[in-house]
C-alpha cells in the first residue's frame, strides 16, 4: 500500500556554463544588475507598505512581475499551530482566501511542507500527478486520504508548480508558490535572483512577526498599566480611623496586577467590615477574579439594609465565587467584622493564614511570642462548593491589642538562599514594634520583608493589614 504517492521532483540546476567566457561574464555582469533593481523594488515595497497583508500583496506582486508568474501564492507559517496559512494568492480572489469555509493552508505534517523541509533546493510538481494523487491513495486510511487531497486542492487552486523555500537560519517560515510560466526554464540570472528574493522575502517575514511581538507586546504592557492603575483604585487608598481603632493596610503585586485583595469597610454604628484573600495563580486571570470577590463583598454589605452575620456574608460570597467561574479557582478568605464601640470581633477564616493576635497587656510576655493567638475558625476555601458551611469564630479585643491578617507572600517570601521568611520572624518582627501605630506596625513589617529578599525576585503578592486597637 502506497499512502504518499510518486511526485515527480525537479531540481533546478544551472545549465553548463558557456565556452565563451567573455559572454558568461557578460551575463553574470546582467544577472548582478537585474537583481540589483529587483530587490531596490523590493526594499520600495517594504518601505511604502501600510500594513502587513498590503506589505505581502506588494511583495508578491513584485516577484510575480520580476519573472513573469501568471500567479504567485504566499503561505506563511503560523507559530501556534505549525500550519502554512495562505495570506496572498494572485490564483485566487482575496474574499475566497479570508472566508472562513475556503481557508487555503498547508499543515505542518503535510507532503510537500516535509520534502520542502529537507530539501535544499525549490520544488518542482507536476499537476498531472496531482491529479492523480486520489487514485494512488485508494487504498488508504480515510483520514489520510482526506487530508492528502485537502493538501492536493490548495496546491491545484493556487496553481502550484513550483513551490520554493523561505527560509532563516535553517528555519522554514514560508513557501512561496509559483504557477507554470510559459518559458517552464530559469536562466542562471532569474535563478540568482530567485535566491535572494527567497532571501529577503524570509527576513521580511521574520521581521513582520517580530515587529508583531513588539506591537503586541506594547499593547498589552499599555493595558496592563491601566489595570494595575484600576487595581489599586479597588484597594483601600489611605488607613481608616475610628473612635478606639487605627487600621491599615498594604498590597505589592509580584507582577503589574496581581490576585491579592484587602479591604476595609465603614459599616456604620462604629462597626467595619474586614477582609483579606488571595486568589490562587497570579497575573490577569487572578486580578479579574479579585475583581470579582471586591464587587460581591462590598455588593452585599453596601446593599444590605440590616445587619448580616459574617457567616452568611461568607457563605454568599462562597456562591457567588463560585457561579463566576467555570474552571476550578478558588480564594483563600479572612473576613471579620469589629465592633468598635465594645471591641467584639466577629470573623471567618475560610482556608487562609490565620491573623495573627498579639495580646498588649504584657510588653516582656509579647517579645516572648507566648501571647499570640491564631485566629483559625471557620471553614473551606471559597470557589469549590456552593454549598459549603461556615463555623463563626468570636474575640475580644482590648487596648493595645494588635491584629495582623496577611497573604502566604508574606512569610513565603524568599531570600537569595532560597529559604522563607516564614511566619516566626512575621512574629518578631510585630512584637518588635507592637506598642507603636498600625501605620509605624505595617511599615515595619513591610521593611523587614523587603530586606529579607533584597536580591530575591518577588514570587507572589504581598499584603498585609494591620489593626491597632487605641
Amino acid at each position: 500500500m502506497r499512502i504518499f504517492p510518486k511526485i515527480k521532483i525537479k531540481f533546478l540546476r544551472h545549465p553548463p556554463k558557456a565556452p565563451d567566457v567573455g559572454r558568461a561574464s557578460r551575463r553574470r555582469s546582467t544577472g548582478r544588475t537585474e537583481g540589483a533593481v529587483r530587490l531596490l523594488d523590493l526594499s520600495s515595497a517594504v518601505r511604502g507598505a501600510s500594513s502587513v497583508e498590503t506589505l505581502y500583496e506588494s511583495l508578491v506582486d513584485v516577484v510575480a512581475r520580476a519573472f513573469s508568474i501568471p500567479a504567485i501564492s504566499l503561505f506563511i507559517r503560523d507559530d501556534d499551530s505549525g500550519d502554512f496559512s495562505c495570506r496572498v494568492s494572485t490564483a485566487i480572489p482575496l474574499e475566497s482566501i479570508s472566508s472562513s469555509h475556503a481557508k487555503l493552508a498547508l499543515s505542518s505534517d503535510s507532503f510537500v511542507i516535509r520534502r520542502l523541509k529537507s530539501l535544499s533546493s525549490p520544488l518542482q510538481l507536476d499537476a498531472a500527478e496531482l491529479s492523480a494523487w486520489q487514485l494512488a491513495l485508494t487504498d488508504a486510511p480515510p483520514q489520510v486520504l482526506e487530508k492528502r487531497m485537502r493538501e492536493r486542492d490548495v496546491l491545484l487552486q493556487t496553481r502550484s508548480s513550483l513551490l520554493v523555500q523561505l527560509r532563516t537560519k535553517g528555519d522554514l517560515l514560508g513557501v512561496l508558490a509559483l504557477a507554470k510560466r510559459e518559458s517552464d526554464r530559469f536562466t542562471p540570472q532569474q535563478r540568482e535572483m530567485l535566491d535572494s528574493v527567497a532571501g529577503q522575502l524570509a527576513l521580511v517575514i521574520e521581521n513582520t512577526k517580530l515587529l508583531r511581538r513588539l506591537v503586541e507586546h506594547e499593547r498589552l504592557r499599555a493595558e496592563l498599566t491601566v489595570a494595575a492603575e484600576v487595581q489599586r483604585n479597588l484597594l483601600p487608598a489611605t488607613g481608616l480611623k475610628l473612635a478606639g481603632i487605627d487600621l491599615c493596610g498594604f498590597c505589592q503585586p509580584a507582577s503589574q496586577v496581581g490576585g491579592d485583595y484587602f479591604d476595609y469597610v465603614p459599616l456604620g454604628d462604629s462597626r467595619v467590615g474586614i477582609c483579606v484573600a488571595d486568589v490562587a495563580g497570579k497575573g490577569i486571570s487572578a486580578a479579574l477574579m479579585m475583581s470579582v470577590v471586591q464587587a460581591s463583598l462590598r455588593g452585599q454589605l453596601f446593599n444590605s439594609q440590616k445587619q448580616v452575620p459574617v457567616k452568611s456574608v461568607v457563605a454568599m460570597l462562597n456562591r457567588l465565587i463560585c457561579a463566576s467561574v467555570t474552571t476550578a479557582r478558588y480564594v483563600t478568605c479572612f473576613y471579620g467584622q469589629l465592633d468598635a464601640s465594645d471591641g467584639s470581633f466577629l470573623f471567618v477564616n475560610a482556608g487562609h493564614n490565620p491573623p495573627l493576635l498579639l495580646r498588649g497587656s504584657d510588653p516582656e510576655a509579647e517579645k516572648s511570642g507566648a501571647v499570640f493567638e491564631l485566629l483559625s475558625r471557620g471553614g473551606l476555601v471559597l470557589g469549590l462548593f456552593p454549598d459549603g458551611n461556615f463555623d463563626e469564630g468570636e474575640v475580644q479585643l482590648r487596648s493595645g491589642d494588635v491584629l495582623v491578617a496577611y497573604t502566604d507572600g508574606v512569610t513565603e517570601a524568599m531570600n537569595v538562599q532560597q529559604e522563607e521568611f516564614s511566619e516566626d520572624r512575621l512574629r518578631a518582627a510585630i512584637a518588635e514594634v507592637s506598642q507603636r501605630s498600625a501605620k509605624e506596625i505595617l511599615n515595619h513589617i513591610i521593611a523587614v520583608v523587603s530586606q529579607w529578599s533584597k536580591g530575591a525576585p518577588q514570587h507572589d503578592d504581598i499584603t498585609v493589614v494591620v489593626l491597632k486597637m487605641d
